[in-house]
């Protein structure tokens, strides 16, 4: 009988910067946990965290909800209100002198997945199910958010079928980053 590790559904805190960034470089498949950082992987880890210390960019701890196993954070949620996403887009990609995304990922009235990444060995125990379902509830009962949306590569029908059965929608082909993606929504209406 195998027995599934207990979970612990927490805020990101300061002290977790260091994993949530290299869980938001996980996410963009720029990080693997496996291997050494190259020098362009330092550089944007370096920027991270950075990003991720702060309290007002999108990739914030504020921002962040994690999971851990026997107090170990094993991976980690970040998400937040569209509503202010133009503006804290600007600020948190200003220090890569506009080399961050032009095109838009979420916008008002939505609260937005953004990033989600698993340490490898934490992976197949349902943490990220645990995570994405803690977030919908934080944003649709305490936030009174209705819409939830986040984007899935095209490339991966797998992600977009597991994000299907968590009742998001397929609702349109969106360019992010010059990378073809559909958005998906959940909505509560």
């Amino acid at each position: 009988m195998t027995v599934e590790p207990e979970i612990t559904i927490a805020r990101g805190t300061p002290e977790m910067v260091p994993l949530i960034a290299k869980c938001a470089m996980a996410a963009i498949e720029r990080y693997d946990f496996a291997d050494d950082m190259d020098d362009d992987q330092s550089e944007l880890y370096d920027w991270l965290l950075d990003i991720c210390g702060r309290t007002d960019t999108l990739y914030s701890y504020r921002n962040t909800l994690v999971a851990k196993i026997d107090d170990e954070v094993v991976g980690c949620l970040i998400s937040y209100p569209g509503d202010d996403y133009e503006a804290k887009r600007a600020f948190t990609f200003a220090a890569l002198d506009g080399a961050g995304p032009s095109d838009t990922e979420t916008g008002p009235g939505e609260y937005y997945l953004d990033t989600l990444a698993l340490l490898p060995a934490a992976r197949g125990h349902r943490i990220g199910l645990r995570l994405m379902e803690s977030v919908i509830d934080y944003a649709t009962r305490e936030l009174g958010y209705d819409r939830i949306t986040l984007i899935v590569d095209e490339d991966k029908p797998r992600l977009e079928a597991y994000y299907t059965t968590l009742d998001f929608q397929r609702d349109e082909r969106v360019h992010f980053m010059g990378h073809p993606y559909y958005r998906m929504v959940r909505s509560q209406k």
